[in-house]
């Protein structure tokens, strides 16, 4: 027993000799750095717009993105519509008026590019948008 209460007491003492590793924690990643990974490049297409948002599940919160996602939203039901009043028809009635499509997005849309025109990127970005509505 004392041979076990002798080994004890010194893995104790080497174990407090030695100090653990004591790197310094990773910094943190900038704000700028975090901010550009979450938002990518502007789109230069409505191929594009698509390819962002066909996957994502809710409206973003930054109002640009929330315009270009409800776009594409919009977009895909009114290729599924079928026109025949049917259930599926119903249904996809009630997420359009939901989403505000057709002339109030277009008019939400240049609004949005005539307060913002100032800045390009958001211009071509709303004007891929436009196209795709009015055209």
């Amino acid at each position: 027993m004392s041979r076990i209460v002798a080994l004890g007491l010194t893995a104790l003492s080497l174990a407090a000799c030695n100090p653990a590793d004591q790197t310094p924690p990773p910094e943190p990643a900038t704000p700028a750095a975090a901010t550009s990974a979450a938002r990518p490049s502007a789109p230069v297409s409505w191929e594009a717009t698509q390819d962002r948002y066909r996957q994502v599940e809710a409206a973003p919160s930054d109002p640009l993105e929330a315009l270009e996602w409800r776009a594409v939203q919009c977009d895909h039901y009114s290729g599924e519509f079928g026109g025949d009043g049917s259930e599926r028809d119903q249904w996809l009635n009630a997420q359009m008026e939901g989403l505000r499509c057709g002339d109030p997005l277009a008019a939400e849309a240049r609004a949005m590019r005539d307060a913002r025109a100032g800045e390009a990127g958001v211009a071509a970005r709303l004007d891929v948008v436009l196209a795709r509505l009015e055209g």
